[in-house]
């Protein structure tokens, strides 16, 4: 049955693109606070993918000093509603709706902070626009609203949002603040295409005021981690309504920006990628050090400073198979490893009855972290793909792992 991959029943194509990932060293330079900024609904075409920096010059500068992943994907669900909880639960668990709101079935970024710290909100900052029913966090049984964020819902545009950022992160100090930029959303919807430039160099401004606040304060300056994304893009030019709209799959709305910079971080580093939303919370936790049980992503260790004497994140410290995302999917998911040591790597997909659908890869592997993106059109269902491995030339080493995966039609 292994060869049913080639036949064209099946008609399975795999696309194999081998990309050095890393996964979060056990130690990593810590950070004292960590201010997370979300700009809502910037194509990545006015962001980073204009070399020129002409919208964003104050974050194209401080990429020298920071770090800039390439691809970087939110590879669930292209809109608004779950692109931001995405961002701040660390997974695409659907909301759960509630009245006039919402709140997730995962714990938050300060849920997860708080328990492990002990912390109080003030310690923990959620500063938006006014809104009279903001999206919740999670009714976990193990962490939910005991642990939720210091709601700060003040003002109408991002400037009153940033200034309120300013003045409650100079008065509390707070270990971890996520600050929400709205208007670029809302300008790119209104098909204006100045004003919906105008509200991305503001934005971009705004987090020149913020980095500047913080360099600022001698409380925050060498302490402090800044971390700059988005939920969603726009479709592309030619697509539906372009940058007015967005909620499909083309890489317009996928494609999103990520900037790093500050303490624990790398200076002047472009990471190629990919990296996806989910990843934005086990790196926090990483850098603030509170565990993130439930997300689905991985830290991004690939950004960080490390010493000497922490290994290296190139080198995985032993065999792994991540889950695979997106997930579910169609038509095509990411298969995401780790070999510690030269290896035989055999990537199969079998159905519920244990057949073999696909080899998706065969073959010799050197040490580090591994991608492989598989495209298909088998039916819709539950599947399993299976990782065994074992070293080469008298390394030690076998290992043998299988996760679930999911195909939409």
């Amino acid at each position: 049955m292994d060869g049913v991959v080639l036949t064209s029943m099946h008609r399975t194509r795999i696309i194999l693109c081998f990309l050095l990932f890393s996964l979060a060293p056990l130690t990593a330079q810590r950070t004292d606070h960590v201010v997370l900024v979300i700009i809502d609904g910037a194509r990545y075409s006015e962001t980073f993918g204009d070399s020129t920096g002409r919208y964003i010059p104050r974050m194209k500068a401080l990429s020298a000093l920071g770090a800039v992943v390439d691809t970087f994907l939110n590879d669930g669900v292209t809109v608004t509603n779950r692109g931001v909880p995405a961002i701040w639960t660390g997974s695409w668990s659907v909301p759960v709706p509630s009245g006039s709101t919402q709140y997730m079935l995962e714990p938050s970024v300060w849920e997860y902070y708080r328990k492990d710290s002990g912390a109080d909100t003030t310690q923990a900052m959620y500063i938006m626009k006014y809104l009279t029913t903001p999206w919740l966090q999670s009714y976990h049984a193990e962490y939910g609203p005991a642990y939720w964020p210091w709601y700060m819902l003040q003002g109408s545009t991002d400037a009153d949002v940033c200034a309120n950022a300013v003045q409650k992160i100079g008065t509390y100090h707070p270990a971890l603040c996520v600050v929400y930029l709205a208007d670029v959303d809302h300008e790119g919807h209104s098909g204006v295409w100045d004003n919906y430039v105008r509200a991305i160099s503001t934005a971009d401004s705004l987090v020149g005021v913020l980095w500047d606040f913080v360099q600022s304060d001698a409380a925050l300056k060498d302490r402090t981690t800044m971390i700059v994304t988005n939920d969603h893009g726009r479709h592309l030019d030619g697509i539906a309504n372009g940058f007015a709209g967005h909620g499909d799959a083309c890489q317009g709305c996928r494609r999103i920006l990520l900037l790093a910079v500050g303490t624990g971080i790398r200076q002047a580093a472009a990471v190629p990628g990919p990296r996806t939303i989910p990843d934005i919370v086990p790196t926090v936790g990483t850098l603030l050090g509170f565990s993130t049980p439930y997300v689905t992503g991985t830290p991004m260790s690939e950004l960080f400073t490390t010493t000497s004497a922490e290994p290296s994140p190139d080198v995985p410290s032993g065999f792994a198979l991540q889950q695979n995302f997106p997930n579910p999917f169609n038509p095509s998911t990411t298969f995401r490893f780790s070999v510690p040591v030269k290896s035989r790597v055999r990537l199969t997909v079998h159905d519920i009855l244990g057949r073999t659908v696909a080899v998706v890869f065969d073959g010799s592997c050197d040490p580090g972290n591994r991608m492989v993106s598989w495209r298909t059109d088998v039916a819709a269902g539950v599947y399993f793909y299976r990782m065994d491995s074992f070293g080469l030339q008298g390394s030690p080493g076998r290992y043998s792992e299988t996760r679930k995966l999911l195909i939409v039609r």
